[in-house]
């Protein structure tokens, strides 16, 4: 192949039509791949692979699914980072799990979860406090600075107490918050 080839006009095609025609891929390329990031990010695609299990229950057991407001969060808003580079990067990494469900034999059965649990929590606990919270932040965004009126004299010191430090000694949200959505394994 004659690498300068690539970089000459064509004979056949003006430098516009290649152009238009270069743009034309590049924005279809860009909405498929956006279609399908979204559609990957919802509920029911996560639970194609995890229908057997009971993380589903679990969340609409907890305070984010069984709440007095009526908001029921979704998968994507805990398990992925929403800030552009974090959320690629996740749903990179997170592909390998549509390969787990057709390798691992039973990944569909309540039964490997429980055997599996807690290594899958300290998963989750880690890439959490490796993007400082971000998922929780999101919908908590003014923890430190507009503290609920529901939230106890002690919660309301412990989160003042924990922003007063240099952001690199803080404490992220998994670090006091765990099996908030899911029960913690214990041990």
């Amino acid at each position: 192949m004659n690498w300068r080839a690539l970089f000459k006009p064509s004979a056949k095609y003006s430098i516009l039509a290649l152009l238009v025609v270069g743009i034309v891929i590049g924005v279809v390329g860009y909405f498929a791949t956006q279609t399908t990031l979204h559609a990957t990010s919802q509920d029911a695609f996560c639970m194609s692979c995890h229908s057997q299990h009971s993380l589903k229950d679990e969340v609409m057991a907890s305070a984010h699914g069984n709440n007095r407001v009526g908001i029921v969060v979704q998968c994507q808003q805990c398990h992925i980072a929403q800030e552009p580079f974090q959320y690629l990067k996740k749903k990179i990494i997170v592909s390998k799990d549509v390969i787990g469900f057709l390798t691992i034999d039973g990944f569909n059965t309540q039964a490997w979860l429980d055997e599996n649990r807690k290594e899958q929590a300290e998963l989750a606990r880690d890439y959490l406090r490796s993007i400082d919270s971000s998922t929780c932040q999101n919908c908590h965004n003014r923890i430190y600075e507009n503290q609920s009126e529901n939230m106890s004299k002690m919660a309301v010191r412990m989160h003042s107490n924990n922003f007063k430090k240099a952001p690199e000694d803080r404490k992220t949200c998994i670090d006091c918050h765990k099996g908030i959505a899911h029960p913690y394994p214990k041990g």
